[in-house]
């Protein structure tokens, strides 16, 4: 696709700029819904700076974690090439990761400045998946988290990436994703126009995006992922995600809202 763009003589990463993107279109949507839960729009730009610190630590972390067995596999040849080793470990995110990342973030920042941890989080959990829609965007620019081979239509076929395998005809799985969190994050705005019980809506969303993670993974590709008796590391994070979604859905934390 396109990795990169050219813009007053410099190269700049689609993956990195669609993603810059996605977190101002995010913040802005909080900063507007902020009345909602009585936060100050400071709080709102400030708890994503902490989350977004978060966020890079964690995907980068998980990314790591689901590779260690391919690191032992070839540490003859990682020991012997540092630099190698340094290219792998420089590229890669795990969404899941980014997201534990960015809950511990505002956990933090809610803790020290004593703010409601599930306020934020339930102002915030809307603009999660429009985030996310944009970053997906971003993965197909650059060719990461491609899918499945597929011949059939609308298929597409990457010359110029560095992750997805060039000249072989993918499922655009990237693409799926970004159009079903795009989707979903409109009837989500709407449910969330006022206040819910404490938790119900960030409940809905880590249900919503773990039934759709965990299918969308039997359409990827890639194998950077970590496989587990056949399920991917994002699918057992998925399968843990549900309950702990349900449980804060139906959790009462505080008197009935709605």
């Amino acid at each position: 696709m396109l990795p990169t763009i050219e813009v007053l003589g410099r190269e700049i990463s689609l993956y990195g700029l669609m993603g810059v993107i996605g977190i101002f279109f995010g913040v802005i949507a909080a900063i507007y819904r902020r009345k909602i839960y009585n936060i100050n729009k400071e709080d709102v730009i400030f708890s994503s700076c902490y989350a977004g610190i978060g966020l890079l630590i964690g995907a980068k972390l998980l990314f790591i974690i689901t590779i260690i067995p391919d690191l032992i596999k070839h540490k003859d040849l990682l020991l012997a090439n540092p630099k190698l080793l340094l290219h792998i470990l420089s590229g890669g995110l795990v969404f899941y990761g980014g997201l534990i990342g960015a809950f511990l973030g505002f956990y933090i920042y809610s803790k020290q400045y004593k703010i409601d941890f599930l306020d934020i989080l339930d102002l915030i959990a809307p603009s999660i998946p429009l985030i996310h829609g944009f970053g997906r965007i971003g993965c197909f620019t650059a060719g990461c988290c491609y899918g499945i081979e597929y011949d059939g239509l609308f298929h597409v076929i990457f010359q110029r990436s560095q992750a997805a395998p060039n000249g072989v005809a993918l499922l655009p799985v990237q693409l799926i994703s970004s159009g079903i969190n795009f989707l979903g994050c409109i009837p989500f705005f709407i449910y969330a126009r006022k206040k819910r019980k404490p938790g119900k809506i960030i409940g809905i969303y880590l249900i919503f995006y773990s039934i759709a993670r965990f299918t969308i993974e039997f359409f990827r590709g890639d194998v950077a992922r970590g496989i587990f008796f056949g399920v991917s590391t994002s699918q057992w994070i998925s399968l843990v995600l549900i309950p702990i979604g349900l449980w804060l859905y139906f959790n009462k934390f505080a008197p009935d809202q709605e």
